[in-house]
C-alpha cells in the first residue's frame, strides 16, 4: 500500500517560492544598475586630435548629450592609423554604456575594408544614432589653370599625371574619393599621402600640393578668400549655406558622384539595448535644440539624427558601396 503524503506540495511550493526570492535578490543589482545607467560619467572617444570640426561637432554634442543624461560626457581624443586606433579603443572596451565612439566612416566602415588588420569589422560597434552629414569639395590652388572640374579634366587628358592631389592619410574617404574620381572621370594624377589634414592643408595653401579633396567647412573661408578655389562639392545637390557653389555633377561628364562624410555616436556590439536606447533618446533631444543645430551648421554638418536601426541600416549600405569600390580601384597610391 503507497502513503501520500499532502505535505509535500506545499513543500514544493515554499522551496519554489524560496527559490525565485533568492533568484530575484541576486538580480537585483544588476536590474538596479541597468535602470540607474548612467550612474557616473562617460568617456566619448573621438579618432582625431583636438581642435578639426569632428572634435568640435563631438564636443558640443557632448555637453548636451550629458545633460540630458544626467551625467559628464568627457571626451577622449585618440588620434592615429585614420582613426582605427580610437575604434580599436572602443570596440575592446567593456560594453556598458560608458565608453562610446564619436565614429566616421573613416575608422568604421573604410579602415576595416581597406586594413584587414584593423583586427574589427563595423559589426563589431553598436549603432546608436546620426549627428550629421558633412559634404566634401574639391579645391585647387589658385596657380592651377582650372576653374571647374571640366577645366581641370580637360587639362589632365592633355598632360596625364601633370597634377598632384593631395590626401590626408592612405585608407581615407578622402583618398578613396580621389581613387573613385580618377577611376570614373578615366584620368591620372599623383596622390600625395599626408600624416593628416593640417601639414596637407598647409602645403595646399603653399602652393606645393595642387588639389585635394577637403571638408566643405575647412575650405569656405580660404574659397571665399581667393586662396583656394571650388572645383565642384562632391555631391548630389549644392549645399544650402553656400548655394553658389557648383557640384561636380553640374558638369558635362561626371554625374552621380557623392562621397558625403557622417558622424554618429556608436558603442561596443554586446552594449545592452536599453543603455543603447537610452542614449538615442538624449541624442535626439540635444540635436533638437537650436544652439546645437545652429552650432553643429557652423561647423559645416547638417543635422540627421534617427534610430539605432536607421544609423545601421546606413553602416550596411555604406559597408557594402565601399567594399565594391575598393575591389574596382588602385588604393596604393
Amino acid at each position: 500500500m503507497r502513503f501520500t503524503s499532502h505535505l509535500a506540495p506545499r513543500r514544493a511550493s515554499r522551496s519554489l517560492r524560496l527559490a525565485a526570492a533568492i533568484c530575484a535578490v541576486a538580480l537585483a543589482p544588476g536590474l538596479a544598475a541597468a535602470q540607474a545607467f548612467p550612474a557616473k560619467p562617460i568617456s566619448l572617444v573621438v579618432p582625431f586630435p583636438a581642435g578639426g570640426a569632428t572634435d568640435a561637432a563631438a564636443r558640443l554634442v557632448a555637453t548636451h548629450l550629458g545633460q540630458a543624461l544626467g551625467q559628464s560626457v568627457v571626451v577622449d581624443n585618440v588620434a592615429g592609423a585614420s582613426g582605427a586606433i580610437a575604434a580599436q579603443k572602443v570596440v575592446r572596451s567593456t560594453p556598458d554604456g560608458y565608453t562610446l565612439l564619436a565614429g566616421t566612416i573613416n575608422e568604421v566602415v573604410l579602415a576595416p575594408i581597406v586594413n584587414p588588420g584593423t583586427g574589427y569589422k563595423h559589426q563589431d560597434l553598436a549603432p546608436i544614432g546620426e549627428i550629421g552629414v558633412t559634404p566634401f569639395v574639391l579645391v585647387a590652388n589658385p596657380k592651377v589653370p582650372a576653374n571647374h572640374i571640366d577645366d581641370l579634366l580637360t587639362v589632365l587628358r592633355k598632360k596625364p599625371g601633370s597634377f598632384n592631389v593631395g590626401i590626408p592619410g592612405l585608407g581615407t574617404l578622402q583618398h578613396i574619393a580621389v581613387a573613385m574620381l580618377a577611376s570614373q572621370a578615366k584620368v591620372d594624377w599623383v596622390t600625395v599621402p599626408y600624416k593628416g589634414a593640417a601639414p596637407l592643408n598647409a602645403d595646399l595653401l603653399g602652393g606645393q600640393i595642387d588639389l585635394a579633396v577637403v571638408t566643405l567647412p575647412s575650405a569656405i573661408g580660404y574659397v571665399q578668400d581667393g586662396k583656394l578655389k571650388s572645383l565642384g562639392l562632391m555631391s548630389l545637390h549644392r549645399d544650402d549655406r553656400f548655394k553658389d557653389l557648383p557640384t561636380i555633377n553640374e558638369g558635362r561628364e561626371i554625374k552621380g558622384f557623392t562621397t558625403d562624410a557622417w558622424l554618429g555616436l556608436m558603442a561596443p556590439s554586446k552594449t545592452p539595448s536599453a543603455a543603447i536606447e537610452k542614449v538615442n533618446a538624449a541624442l535626439t533631444q540635444s540635436l533638437k535644440k537650436p544652439e546645437v543645430r545652429e552650432g553643429l551648421a557652423k561647423l559645416g554638418f547638417r543635422v540627421e539624427g534617427g534610430s539605432p536601426a536607421q544609423f545601421a541600416q546606413l553602416l550596411a549600405r555604406e559597408d557594402a558601396r565601399y567594399r565594391q569600390v575598393a575591389s574596382t580601384v588602385k588604393l596604393d597610391r
